[in-house]
């Protein structure tokens, strides 16, 4: 299934759930209210007949004897007023005692008629359900069997003082056919609301998934387009959220790729120039020999011997750089003081660099003690330090402290011309960089010292950068932290 497919789902499932949770909540709180109101109305019809009942209480001589249930039912009826019952003769004490039995069905509602009302509803859309009591809670009028246990009570009061009690059976059911006509219609009218707006969210979805979607979508092209090996794509889009930060860390990693890829042609193509370069002096001079035009003594023996030594040279710098990149040196480290491995290092440089006219100026802190491997540390020493030594001009001066703060040691080389800019400082130790871009090499170098010089450097969990140096050339800092 499609992500957008997943989105619309996912967005029509949240509303679907919000729709019947608000519905299902509004049409109980509908029929809840509606009843209320019902019953509100109807405790007001009782007070209302209460005020009537008290007057017709008072008209017969405060007594209930003379109300009969016709009576009751014509008060119910047309909500007259005490004075006008009154005007009626009253009913004699036979009728009286008749209309006390239990009334027949057509004595509630009027006239008889053949048509059975509904249940709980008398004719005349009087409610049945109505009983008056007297001040001891004995049956007067109205319906004679009332078992409804929470019935609405209005009580009849005349001169403060408790006559009698209106007990009406409240409704908790839609019963009349106007009733239940509105209640469908709310029904009808809610489901059609419900499928407006599940309409509504599905075009609102599919608008919303497209949307956020189009940048997912122009990503997955850009990755396939990477994993194809175009690293020259770029995604294009000048969003703020996270998509936005995907898009701009995907724009990194094809310009990663596209460097390594370059980096990678460029290996390729300088290990084949070292490779070449002493293989074909080799071949020529045997050649030369074996063709007679030059002759086979110590001479040409020593001259092949060093081009076989440069070979082996570049074959041991170029496997100490692959096993160092895969972390397959061997470090076995011990406590020991930087400021003494420096010196030694210094010692073993001082006779060439007075030959070849440099000025080796030192300054080193005696207390500097690291944790470290003895020999992958020379190692490291002897390349930074034969390197700052190839590259400097004679006569030229080459500058080394030693310093340490809180928890580093700082080691640092400072040579004089030629110099470098900061942006060739940063890829000073990428495998086979070199800052000449020709093929005439100031020496006889590969370019792999600084890279193996950068590995050995992070094995012991340091730092190692390059920089332009106040002396013209070139400085290098040399990171290592200190001993616990």
């Amino acid at each position: 299934m499609r992500v957008s497919t997943k989105l619309v789902l996912a967005f029509l499932g949240v509303t679907a759930v919000v729709l019947a949770a608000t519905l299902g909540l509004a049409r109980w709180s509908f029929e809840r209210g509606f009843l209320d109101y019902v019953n509100a109305l109807e405790q007001t019809r009782l007070e209302r007949l209460a005020s009537s009942l008290a007057s017709q209480y008072q008209a017969d001589g405060e007594s209930w004897n003379s109300l009969t249930n016709r009576r009751f039912g014509d008060l119910m009826r047309n909500d007259t007023s005490a004075r006008e019952l009154s005007r009626r003769p009253p009913a004699t004490r036979g009728d009286r005692g008749a209309e006390r039995r239990p009334p027949p069905r057509d004595r509630m509602g009027g006239p008889s008629d053949s048509r059975r009302p509904p249940r709980g509803q008398a004719s005349g859309n009087i409610p049945a359900a109505t009983v008056l009591l007297d001040a001891q809670g004995d049956y007067v009028a109205g319906v004679r069997e009332f078992n409804e246990a929470n019935p609405i009570r209005v009580a009849i009061a005349l001169n403060d003082r408790k006559i009698g009690e209106l007990n009406s059976a409240p409704k908790r059911h839609f019963e009349t056919a106007p009733e239940t006509a509105f209640s469908r219609q709310q029904y009808t009218t809610s489901l059609l609301i419900a499928l407006v707006s599940v309409l509504l969210a599905t075009v609102v979805s599919y608008l919303v998934a497209r949307r956020l979607l189009a940048p997912v979508k122009r990503m997955a092209e850009g990755v396939s387009l990477m994993s194809s090996g175009d690293y020259k794509v770029r995604l294009s889009g000048e969003r703020k959220d996270e998509l936005g930060q995907l898009m701009a860390d995907l724009n990194h990693l094809a310009f990663k790729l596209d460097e390594a890829q370059s980096a990678r042609q460029r290996w390729f193509a300088d290990i084949s120039h070292e490779l070449r370069t002493p293989t074909a002096v080799l071949m020529g001079e045997l050649e030369a020999i074996k063709d007679g035009i030059r002759p086979m003594n110590l001479e040409q023996m020593e001259s092949m011997a060093q081009e076989v030594a440069r070979l082996r040279t570049l074959i041991d710098d170029l496997y100490q750089l692959s096993v160092s990149e895969v972390g397959g040196l061997r470090y076995n480290m011990q406590s020991l003081s930087l400021s003494d491995a420096l010196s030694d290092a210094v010692g073993m440089l001082e006779d060439r660099a007075e030959s070849k006219g440099i000025i080796l100026e030192t300054e080193l802190d005696e207390q500097a003690e690291i944790e470290a491997d003895p020999q992958r540390l020379r190692q490291l020493l002897d390349n930074l330090l034969n390197n700052s030594l190839a590259y400097t001009d004679a006569p030229g001066r080459l500058r080394i402290t030693l310093k340490r703060d809180s928890n580093h040691a700082l080691v640092s080389l400072e040579d004089s011309a030629p110099g470098i800019s900061a942006v060739e400082g940063e890829r000073l130790f990428e495998p086979l960089y070199r800052q000449e871009q020709s093929r005439n090499r100031r020496t006889a170098g590969a370019g792999l010292g600084l890279a193996i010089c950068r590995n050995i450097a992070k094995a012991h969990r340091g730092e190692i950068s390059a920089s332009p140096s106040e002396l013209g050339g070139v400085k290098i800092e040399l990171r290592l932290p200190l001993k616990d």
